[in-house]
């Protein structure tokens, strides 16, 4: 028996639709605001927010308005000059963390930071990175 390869490569144009709770989230991030959603049976409390709660499946409706700031859980340092510092972070209010870039911080100050705040860029667009990074909360 033979085999037969044939190299070629498939073009499958998409486009990814963000959805209700997403977009409000972007569009928040435009506006220095930080949006999550608060499921009504379990209280847990998402950002970025959803649609549907991880835990119970319900559909969320309730939206809530989360300060700028919180708990820096953990952290990961890609070694490169200057080192890329990215943070798991648990804003106050939230139950879920997200992931984003640290500022404003030598690597031998990490293991004192507990606290970060979001630093704002001045041209937003409604993309995740019109959060410049978190800097420690001083």
């Amino acid at each position: 028996m033979s085999e037969w390869i044939v190299r070629q490569k498939i073009r499958i144009p998409f486009h990814y639709t963000t959805g209700r709770a997403l977009t409000r989230f972007l569009t928040g991030l435009a506006e220095c605001r930080l949006w999550a959603t608060r499921c009504g049976e379990c209280a847990r409390v998402y950002v970025p927010p959803r649609s549907f709660c991880g835990r119970c499946w319900r559909e969320i409706t309730e939206w809530r308005e989360l300060p700028a700031e919180g708990e820096l859980m953990s952290y990961t340092v890609r070694p490169a000059d200057p080192p890329l510092i990215l943070g798991l972070i648990r804003l106050d209010g939230a139950d879920t963390a997200l992931v984003h870039r640290l500022g404003e911080v030598k690597l031998e100050e990490l293991e004192r930071v507990v606290r970060v705040r979001a630093v704002w860029r001045e041209d937003r667009t409604g993309s995740i990175l019109d959060i410049a990074y978190f800097a420690p909360a001083r």
